[in-house]
């Protein structure tokens, strides 16, 4: 494992391309496109304003930039850097911005969510869908791109349009059982739609392509319901957060729960992993060599003895979207583990065995956990909670990484690059890059050093 220099950033806005070769990010006004393995700058664009959002399209040949606050819209070309295309939304404004699955088409979303304009980069067409809802999740693609579902909101009622993105002509439009519809998602496979009502509302519920609906789950009434919902990827489980700190599976025969999974402060299970990260001695710290190709030699966790009491937060109860429930969810490449966080037990992530159903691994760090990604090609979780160091989890054993480089680089966010092969840390004005080695060779050093602590 190694680290490239330090490169300045905007807003985090940092993107590895779908085809894993290149790396965009943003700086102020400038868009800089680099080559992931050699980080040489191939292109250098410049845009009209600050950037807010930063998107590459499917095919990696095209990069979106939008500018918000002007209701602009930029897109450049990697294989002809002299074409550009701009999109003024004028007095409509703008709110959001997006590809579609085929590269061709931008959907904008104007303010006040009057509406959503489709702009063809091929025939320079115009189209517009009414009535989009503004919502946690309100657009989703099916993963093979070929239909876009929109949750809608007119008359006081939510509703789901499905169009076909080949030619944007509705497939199918139907009514939601919903209060305040929140968020949409299509399963991985895209043969169902999920949907998810407010939080003051504990509803989920699944749809056919054709509009039917196919179940409605909820697990309690009268009080907080739904925080987060995540698909696994091969479409079998679909896992509901919720505010009442458990994280409930559904299966995808019935659709009625496979099991909870909760989230004590005392973990008393001897099968399960505890991994606190601990301090290090300021003798130690100080013989730290401070190079860019700085290993991870020296792990800072140690394995806890059972029964171990985690950190809790009490949540402000007089407060706006308190700090309960699971707000982070994400599963594995292979659907074979689930990362959650709990929100209350702000410093811990829990890593849950799906094949056997139960909690495997624990891992409880000094700060608040920020952000967790699973790597796209294995089994091998990255951890930030917003300090100078990056944690890597695998069934092998884990490890915590000093970020190297002069200052303190706080690390706020992260985004893996679809090969596995590299790992972009986000501060707030600066990144740099994680080079990983090959698969045997980082999961024998974590396991070593795993073994190790």
């Amino acid at each position: 494992m190694y680290f490239s220099e330090v490169f300045k950033l905007s807003s985090q806005l940092c993107k590895f391309s779908p085809d894993g070769k290149y790396l965009a990010s943003c700086a102020q006004y400038r868009l800089v496109v680099r080559e992931v393995r050699s980080l040489q700058i191939l292109q250098l664009f410049t845009c009209l304003d600050q950037v807010q959002h930063l998107e590459w399209s499917a095919d990696s040949l095209f990069i979106l930039c939008a500018m918000y606050k002007r209701g602009l819209v930029q897109v450049w070309s990697l294989e002809q850097p002299e074409w550009h295309c701009r999109i003024d939304e004028g007095s409509a404004g703008l709110v959001a911005s997006c590809w579609s699955p085929d590269g061709r088409h931008i959907l904008n979303t104007t303010e006040f969510h009057l509406r959503i304009t489709v702009w063809s980069l091929c025939t320079k067409s115009v189209s517009y869908i009414k009535y989009p809802k503004a919502c946690q999740q309100g657009i989703s693609f099916s993963r093979d791109g070929r239909y876009l579902a929109l949750a809608e909101r007119r008359d006081c009622k939510d509703y789901v349009s499905i169009f076909v993105c080949s030619d944007w002509q509705l497939l199918r439009h139907f009514d939601t059982d919903t209060q305040d519809l929140a968020g949409i998602e299509w399963a991985p496979n895209g043969c169902v739609l999920a949907a998810w009502d407010t939080c003051l509302e504990y509803k989920v519920l699944l749809y056919s392509l054709d509009g039917r609906q196919l179940a409605a789950y909820c697990a309690y009434e009268w009080s907080l319901g739904v925080k987060s919902v995540a698909w696994s990827p091969s479409s079998q489980f679909l896992a509901v957060g919720s505010y009442d700190g458990k994280v409930r599976i559904l299966n995808h025969v019935t659709w009625k729960m496979l099991t909870e999974f909760g989230h004590p402060a005392a973990i008393s299970d001897p099968r399960v992993v505890v991994y606190k990260e601990a301090e290090k001695s300021a003798r130690a710290a100080l013989g730290r060599p401070a190079c860019p190709s700085f290993r991870a030699a020296e792990s800072k966790y140690e394995i806890a003895t059972v029964p171990v009491s985690l950190q809790t937060l009490k949540p402000a109860a007089d407060r706006a979207n308190p700090k309960i429930g699971v707000g982070l969810l994400a599963f594995s490449p292979d659907s074979y583990f689930l990362a959650t966080r709990n929100d209350n037990v702000p410093n811990a992530v829990w890593v849950w065995d799906m094949q056997k159903l139960r909690l495997f691994v624990v891992l409880e760090q000094l700060g608040p956990v920020r952000s967790f990604q699973w790597d796209p090609q294995r089994p091998r979780l990255a951890i930030c909670s917003g300090g100078s160091k990056v944690y890597l989890w695998s069934p092998a054993g884990c490890v915590s990484v000093q970020v190297p480089g002069e200052g303190d680089f706080q690390v706020l966010s992260l985004c893996w690059c679809v090969t596995g092969a590299s790992l972009a840390l986000l501060s707030k004005d600066h990144f740099c890059l994680c080079f990983l080695e090959t698969e045997d060779k980082a999961d024998g050093a974590i396991g070593q050093l795993g073994a190790h602590t």
